[in-house]
């Protein structure tokens, strides 16, 4: 390609972007969120593996609980744990592993990560993995969360994210 035509492509990018699209005028509608559910879960006794490159790893045992929601209703079951880490500044960072088991007896593997904000809730990306036909579009949605922490307990309120426009 010659200077000239590079030089073209590169003016070209500069004024429309660079995936040739013109900058929208004003903000798009944001995203909606429809309310999943409600956990409540105990907590064990935090073990601590010490410092590390990226801070403190803790494991925090998640003993059990319970899901509450308007499609979606079930037991954590006791295999679960918090694979935390604290970093140098003393944000928390949450990546939880647990099982969910519905009312209906389906098994849902759910992933939750998160930093911890000022006022010590946390802010949540869930995911779901699970191959039952009744929750398989679990698999393919954006979760959000808010986790607040009690001493030995934690409770997460669950919302997917829905585009209308």
């Amino acid at each position: 390609m010659s200077f000239a035509k590079l030089g073209f492509v590169l003016q070209l990018l500069m004024l429309t972007g660079a995936n040739g699209r013109q900058p929208a005028p004003h903000p798009p509608p944001a995203p909606t969120l429809k309310f999943l559910y409600h956990l409540n879960s105990t907590l064990g006794e935090p073990v601590s593996f010490g410092p590390g490159p990226s801070g403190t790893k803790l494991s925090i045992p998640i003993l059990g609980g319970t899901v509450e929601g308007p499609n979606i209703c079930g037991k954590i079951m006791n295999v679960g744990a918090d694979w935390g880490t604290i970093d140098a500044n003393g944000t928390f960072r949450a990546d939880a592993r647990y099982q969910l088991r519905t009312n209906d007896s389906a098994d849902i593997f759910i992933h939750v990560t998160g930093p911890t904000q000022p006022n010590g809730q946390v802010l949540n990306h869930i995911t779901f993995e699970t191959g039952s036909d009744k929750y398989f579009w679990l698999n393919n949605i954006v979760a959000v969360g808010i986790s607040t922490l009690g001493q030995t307990t934690v409770a997460v309120d669950v919302w997917e994210m829905i585009d209308e426009s």
